[in-house]
């Protein structure tokens, strides 16, 4: 606390010019792009990358692009690092076209600690060291919104896979087939609820339909 103060007196005695002190402040405590706003950083476990095995297709479509790019082997786990230099090779070729907007779907929120090498064991599991996230198969990792063409979104695409761990796809609107695991999922069958309800109803569904009768309408209040 006492850090902070001194911080925030230094601050207003400097001259910041036209940028505010809360604007400072947020630069000094987020030091990288990708870090989450912890205070303090849970040791945690090394943990394994989830395997999906319940049918769930999550994560593995497109939700705000036209264009993305999909793990495709077995999964990773990727560094902060490793994201921010995928995006920043995508926003060399991304930037100077008019209304090109990138989205990043994964949160690196999982705290990495390590300690050195030749380490007696005990002593604690080893101070912080950087932020990852585990990415599971079929994960849609970045994204590319707007009016560009397909080969400038794929090379971009292309890039950025060269700079990350594990095989990805391009993953277009008019491609995009969700994925379980390996395997691509295939599409249910559409089903009418109120059709399947009126085969087989309910004691609600029946008290429902009949409330709903001119006989009752016309004598309730």
């Amino acid at each position: 606390m006492d850090s902070l103060r001194s911080l925030l007196g230094t601050l207003r005695r400097s001259t910041l010019g036209k940028t505010s002190v809360s604007a400072v402040l947020s630069q000094v405590r987020h030091g990288h792009q990708y870090a989450p706003r912890y205070a303090l950083q849970r040791k945690q476990f090394k943990g394994r990358v989830p395997i999906r095995t319940g049918g769930s297709i999550k994560g593995t479509t497109l939700e705000f692009g036209n264009y993305g790019l999909r793990l495709r082997s077995a999964g990773v786990r990727i560094s902060a690092s490793q994201m921010k230099e995928a995006e920043n090779v995508m926003m060399r070729i991304i930037r100077p076209l008019p209304g090109v907007q990138l989205y990043p779907r994964l949160s690196t929120n999982i705290a990495v600690c390590t300690k050195g090498n030749e380490t007696r064991m005990g002593k604690g599991k080893g101070p912080f060291d950087y932020w990852a996230v585990r990415v599971p198969t079929g994960r849609i990792l970045l994204e590319i919104g707007g009016e560009l063409h397909e080969q400038v979104a794929r090379e971009a695409l292309r890039l950025a896979a060269s700079k990350l761990p594990g095989i990805y796809e391009y993953v277009s609107k008019k491609s995009e087939v969700p994925v379980l695991g390996f395997e691509k999922a295939e599409p249910c069958p559409a089903e009418n609820a109120f059709e399947k309800l009126a085969k087989n109803p309910s004691k609600d569904y029946k008290v429902r339909e009949l409330s709903r009768s001119p006989n009752f309408t016309t004598y309730r209040r």
